[in-house]
């Protein structure tokens, strides 16, 4: 009780650095990041916003995962590095990677290597809406990929998140529900299903699969997202978070899968900047997000 009132009075230790670096004149940050890309829409937007709060000049790079770096292209303001050899889940050493990059901490005023988003960054739930800056230059990706046929009615879906190892809760519906989904929407001729994600993981062997898992950078995925895409549906994952607060109008309906709606954008409870996005959140009884039935995704793929 004590602390909380501490940090309600003085601010957290985040805000209360950054109060010290404007006094300072310290304003060029690097940040190592290394976690969810997830966590870029929902931990480093509000970052980066604190930071410039403070210090509406500041220099922010981040030294990330080779596979995030085009997420942080989405941030305004910010520069990204792309490290080829960062692995999830894996240690980090930042001496080694500081060196093989040639980067010295001395050209930055601050160097932040454990960034706490859940710590430091509680204030923004309900209040704070993520916008992910999409440049026109963008929305030409999707061409490269077969999905010219305007009479076909596209489904995103991202299948797997791939991350249950390192939350310890299932996020993903089962592999078997999946199937009975797809099967029920081949029914109808004019719908194609268009698979997103990182690994060819589960066979799904239908007409009206497109499996473009491992096929897209994440661009040129949200770049089929936003222009081919009528509906998409995802679990809590990255690929539900940046494409829900992408800072740009289009119509979409998002149905989004559950077990637990205390993470995500769900615990982030505020609304998309997408003025043209519908929001069918699902929630699995028993917070499980195995008992969301087919029938309940079809009901509103359709309504």
């Amino acid at each position: 009780m004590i602390v909380k009132l501490l940090e309600k009075i003085k601010g957290n230790e985040f805000d209360r650095l950054l109060k010290k670096a404007a006094r300072d004149n310290r304003r060029k940050f690097l940040i190592a990041w290394s976690r969810g890309l997830g966590d870029i829409a929902l931990g480093l937007y509000a970052l980066t916003h604190r930071i410039k709060t403070f210090i509406p000049d500041a220099e922010i790079t981040f030294i990330t995962r080779k596979e995030l770096e085009e997420a942080f292209y989405l941030l305004n303001g910010v520069n990204v590095i792309g490290v080829s050899w960062w692995r999830r889940g894996a240690p980090v050493d930042m001496e080694d990677t500081l060196g093989r990059l040639n980067i010295k901490k001395t050209d930055y005023d601050i160097f932040l290597d454990n960034v706490n988003p859940t710590k430091w960054l509680s204030w923004q739930r309900g209040r704070l809406t993520p916008r992910l800056t999409w440049k026109k230059e963008y929305d030409s990706l999707w061409e490269r990929f077969n999905l010219h046929d305007q009479s076909q009615f596209y489904i995103g879906v991202h299948v797997n998140t791939e991350t249950q190892e390192f939350y310890g809760y299932r996020k993903d519906l089962p592999v078997e529900s999946w199937k009975v989904l797809f099967e029920k929407l081949s029914k109808r001729p004019d719908t194609k299903i268009i698979l997103f994600g990182r690994n060819k993981r589960d066979s799904f062997n239908l007409p009206s699969i497109i499996d473009l898992r491992g096929e897209t950078s994440l661009l040129e995925m949200l770049s089929i997202i936003k222009n081919r895409c009528k509906v998409l549906i995802a679990p809590d994952g990255g690929v539900l978070s940046i494409a829900y607060y992408l800072d740009v109008c289009f119509p979409i309906t998002v149905i989004s899968l559950w077990g637990d709606v205390n993470h995500g954008i769900m615990k982030q409870a505020v609304p998309s900047p997408n003025k043209g996005l519908i929001h069918f959140p699902l929630l699995g009884k028993e917070k499980n997000i195995s008992n969301i039935s087919v029938d309940e995704v079809l009901l509103k793929i359709h309504q």
